[in-house]
Formats: C-alpha cells, structure tokens, sequence
C-alpha cells in the first residue's frame, strides 16, 4: 500500500492509502492508456460485457484520491519527458551563433544568414519597439458603438 500524496514543499497532504492496483492502474492511466485497458492491465476483472468494464473503469478513475494521483503521475511524466527531450535555449542559441560565426565549415552563406536571423529572432533583437492598433473600422468596433 502506497499513500497518495499531493502538494508541493511544505504543502503536502495525504488523501488515502493505495492498493497495489490502484497504483498500477494510476500508472497505466498516466502512461496514455484507455481507462478501461489500465483496467483490465492493473488486475481488476474484466466483465463479460465490455461497456461494463469501462463503468467501472470510469468510477474508479473518477474517485478523487485515484483522479488527483493519476493527474499528478502525468503532470511528473511530462515534465521529466520535457527535461529529457527539450533541446535548452541556450543550447540552440549556441548551436544557431556557431553556424553563424563559421565554426562549422559545412555551412554555407546561406546557412549563416539563416541561423543569424534564427538566434536575432529567439534573443529578442527584431522585436518591434511599438506596435500600433486600430479598432474604429473594425467589426468589434462597429458591435460595440452600434
């Protein structure tokens, strides 16, 4: 049996006391599975009438300690997804200045100019100094004023 813990730093409050399937079937659930599979995957019998299956699915992944747990496995899946697969601004900033500068000799002229237009872009250096909008002739304008 696992607790259900949910909060951040200092913020931690335990809602309830998990079965061995219901911490599997919040794994299957938060790794992308249909309910009804994380089910049928996490030990709970499977009905004779499929439609069954997925009710009692549904009930049980609407209960608010599994509902709570499987959002926050997800929300923890993503982020370590997105850490491991995210390439840093940094890093592409990096990549972008050295085929800019020339360091990489395959590049061409074209390449270059692209990859300066690329990193000026991501830095903020072609950001407009003022952008000017205009609502009188516009359908808004016209609902509006009548």
């Amino acid at each position: 049996m696992a607790l259900v813990c949910i909060g951040t730093g200092e913020e931690l409050i335990i809602m309830a006391k998990l079965t061995h399937r219901q911490e599997t079937f919040i794994r299957h659930c938060a790794a992308g599975k249909l309910l009804t599979d994380a089910y049928i995957a996490a030990g709970y019998a499977e009905c004779s009438n499929r439609a069954a299956t997925t009710v009692n699915a549904t009930k049980l992944a609407s209960l608010p300690h599994i509902a709570a747990a499987i959002a926050a496995s997800r929300s923890i899946l993503a982020a370590a997804v997105a850490e491991e697969d995210l390439l840093s601004r940094r890093e592409a900033v990096g990549i972008l200045a050295r085929i800019a500068k020339g360091s990489d000799k395959r590049a061409s002229t074209r390449d270059r100019i692209a990859a300066t237009a690329q990193a000026s872009k991501m830095l903020g250096y072609d950001a407009p100094s003022k952008v000017e909008v205009k609502l009188e002739g516009s359908l808004l304008h016209k609902i509006r004023n009548g």
